[in-house]
């Protein structure tokens, strides 16, 4: 049910006249920011890894401030696969 809802929300936001991205980490992790992350455009592409809560918080400030993946729904992943 959660994934349905999920999908839902996000049709709405994509359907709506807002500026929006919807951003897709990998397994969160309370690392620091490494500057390292990987943005997938195509979530076919999506790889399993981890991705610090920090990179995370630094994909959004710049996609805001420079107007980056506008109408766009990217996975963020830092490309390893070990939670360090």
């Amino acid at each position: 049910r959660a994934y349905a809802d999920k999908s839902v929300q996000e049709k709405v936001v994509q359907r709506s006249s807002l500026d929006w991205t919807i951003v897709r980490p990998t397994i969160l992790t309370n690392g620091r920011a490494t500057g390292k992350y990987k943005v997938l455009a195509d979530p076919e592409s999506w790889r399993n890894g981890f991705i610090s809560r920090a990179d995370v918080a630094d994909f959004l400030v710049e996609s805001a401030l420079e107007g980056k993946n506008l109408h766009e729904a990217p996975v963020l992943t830092g490309g390893c696969l070990s939670a360090t």
